[in-house]
């Protein structure tokens, strides 16, 4: 698999129903890694492309390694999981994220969480997660909330 094929969201596996889900369950974990090419077209595509994501030097003046990823993809990848982890009937309610640590490209970022809150809103199951991304070194980089709604199914 090619590192570009990691980001297409297939829902090739089974979505887990939100019936047999509680507050404590925990988000099937996911690993990313995106490389200094893809974090600089992601910000290209949102347009957002700051310096911090392009330029090695002014990073480094800054007192890091080089470049970092952006946080709105950081942010991302918690709901992706959220998502895969609901199959694609979800429907996002609501996504907050705090970066606490720069992260870097061309390192594999781990992302997981857990329900904390499960609620009924008419024909809808509300699923809120709380989400974190931690580097290879187990450095928290984003914390996250992720809400979500799922037709609720007889």
């Amino acid at each position: 698999m090619n590192a570009t094929s990691k980001f297409v969201s297939d829902y090739t596996s089974q979505p887990t129903p939100v019936a047999d889900l509680q507050p404590g369950a925990a988000v099937p974990p996911l690993d990313r890694c995106v490389s200094r090419v893809q974090s600089t077209l992601y910000t290209a595509a949102i347009r957002f492309a700051h310096q911090v994501h392009f330029d090695d030097e002014m990073c480094r003046a800054q007192g890091w390694k080089g470049v970092i990823l952006p946080g709105f993809l950081l942010g991302n990848w918690c709901l992706e999981a959220v998502t895969r982890m609901l199959g694609p009937q979800s429907v996002v309610r609501a996504v907050s994220f705090r970066l606490t640590s720069v992260a870097y490209p061309d390192a594999l970022h781990h992302i997981t969480g857990e329900v904390s809150k499960v609620e009924q809103d008419g024909d809808w199951t509300i699923v809120t997660c709380t989400m974190a991304v931690n580097d290879p070194d187990e450095t928290l980089v984003t914390k996250a909330t992720v809400t979500v709604a799922v037709p609720t199914t007889e």
